[in-house]
């Protein structure tokens, strides 16, 4: 298996092969190396520009940039319909469209393509537009129509899709309908880290805890900087209320990619759940420093010191970064009772 800086290394030692670029790139971008996917996608997309599968991970490697490079997610699904005419970039596409005829025409131009791939996609595209029913209804035609044992572009946002699902659909059983899928993907690219954090998440969905710290641990055996899966791990370890192994696994994520701001907001909260403030606090004002372009975690700290008490504080940091929040992230705020309130002083 290879680490971070194995893939990186790679990536310029090949700097002339794109497809073997797509596969690198598409991998960083899984492992939330953003700049650096980008870097080896569009250095594949520059030497085969008729590749469609970069031109999705590069997108993605935008659009969950914590700076707004949206537009730039958006001109990588444009360029790669102008240069393969994809249903999968379609299909994709519409998920962040905000003019719904744009996306409507999106989806009907794909809506009737046997290629199981693209219904998928489209599915999942539904579901990002919020059209739960429909995309179901999408998925299952889709799956009912897939060779047993085959593992299709698209056969993980079905498995992360249904997990996400299952607590508003009781017919999705988890573990005996998704769960050998995810380990035929697995077996199908064992170098693959996508798929191996999806079976995290099933695990996660079932509140499996136990499995959960035995999935991580496999996990963390091949790949060992990962640092998303020893947040797992420690999230794991919290809730079996074994609170010192999750504060060594939080700072090991921490450790392993100093701007995680999740790994910070997790390793408070356990202070704070001890009653150790000044700790927790200590840990929640670092985030600024170690993500300063990441509004979102400035807002876990306002939320955080409006909760304790330090209410000036709190706004003083509050205002700035909720005006250069996105749409849906500034939904969200309202869902604390602190953020509810700050909002209102705004």
């Amino acid at each position: 298996m290879k680490t971070i800086l194995d893939l990186i290394h790679d990536g310029y030692s090949h700097w002339n092969e794109p497809e073997r670029l797509a596969v690198i790139g598409a991998e960083l971008e899984s492992r939330t190396r953003l700049p650096q996917a980008r870097i080896f996608l569009e250095r594949s997309i520059e030497l085969a520009p008729d590749n469609a599968d970069p031109y999705t991970s590069l997108a993605f490697a935008c659009f969950r940039d914590s700076v707004n490079l949206s537009e730039d997610g958006e001109k990588a699904f444009v360029d790669g319909i102008e240069a393969t005419n994809s249903d999968i970039l379609k299909a994709w596409y519409a998920a962040f469209q905000e003019d719904d005829s744009i996306a409507t025409l999106l989806i009907e131009d794909v809506r009737s393509s046997e290629d199981i791939s693209v219904q998928f996609t489209l599915a999942g595209s539904l579901l990002w537009r919020g059209l739960t029913d429909e995309s179901y209804a999408v998925f299952q035609k889709a799956i009912a129509r897939m060779p047993e044992g085959a593992t299709p572009k698209g056969l993980d946002s079905y498995c992360s899709s249904m997990c996400w699902m299952s607590s508003h659909k009781p017919e999705v059983n988890i573990e005996r309908d998704i769960l050998p899928h995810v380990k035929n993907l697995i077996r199908s690219s064992p170098e693959s880290y996508s798929y191996r954090a999806l079976e995290l998440q099933v695990y996660q969905v079932l509140k499996n805890w136990e499995k959960v710290k035995e999935t991580a641990y496999g996990i963390l055996r091949d790949f060992p900087d990962e640092e998303t899966t020893m947040l797992a791990l420690g999230i794991a370890c919290e809730k079996l209320e074994e609170y010192d192994y999750a504060i060594i696994w939080f700072n090991r994520a921490i450790g392993a990619k100093p701007s995680f701001v999740r790994a910070r907001i997790n390793l408070a909260k356990i202070y704070e759940k001890q009653e150790k403030l000044e700790i927790a606090e200590e840990i929640m004002r670092e985030i600024p420093t170690a993500n300063p372009s990441y509004n979102f975690g400035k807002i876990n700290l306002s939320v955080f010191l409006y909760r304790i008490g330090k209410h000036d504080d709190a706004l003083g940091i509050f205002r700035p970064a909720y005006t250069k929040l996105r749409p849906w992230e500034k939904t969200s705020v309202g869902n604390s009772p602190e953020g509810k309130a700050m909002i209102e002083k705004m």
